[in-house]
């Protein structure tokens, strides 16, 4: 299945924040929106790294309440692996599991489509047929 076919099933905008934005704005948005991590954008729209609840965690350990005068640009994580919407969904398990993240941002033509999560993939219900050793998501 290709991870286009996912996004239609979703069928929701993805939900982002900019560099610019405040840590705790940035908090804010993932609890109102109920997810664990997001796009961050830059000023012209272009993807420039994921914030994720593990980011604000690790910040959150190091600053303390001081976290709260930080930008998204400050702990953002900017090394991001992202996927093709023709990119197989196998592709997208195997590629979290082996980077221990889980969210993968969706680009088509350098453009911001969708985020897919581990949750949507267990939403699916991803059926399997074959040893569990074989299985994308711990193969």
């Amino acid at each position: 299945m290709e991870i286009r076919e996912v996004l239609e099933k979703i069928g929701r905008t993805p939900v982002t924040c900019h560099h610019s934005d405040s840590a705790q704005d940035a908090a804010t948005k993932l609890k109102e929106n109920g997810i664990g991590a997001m796009p961050v954008l830059s000023s012209d729209g272009t993807l420039v790294g994921m914030l994720s609840e593990r980011d604000l965690v690790r910040e959150f350990s190091k600053h303390g309440a001081d976290l709260t005068e930080l930008t998204v640009g400050d702990i953002l994580t900017k090394s991001v692996i992202f996927m093709a919407p023709s990119a197989d969904l196998s592709d997208a398990m195997r590629t979290m599991h082996q980077h221990g993240f889980r969210h993968v941002p969706i680009l088509n033509a350098g453009e911001l489509i969708g985020v897919i999560s581990i949750r949507d993939l267990l939403a699916l219900g991803m059926p399997f047929e074959g040893a569990i050793s074989e299985h994308p998501a711990v193969a």
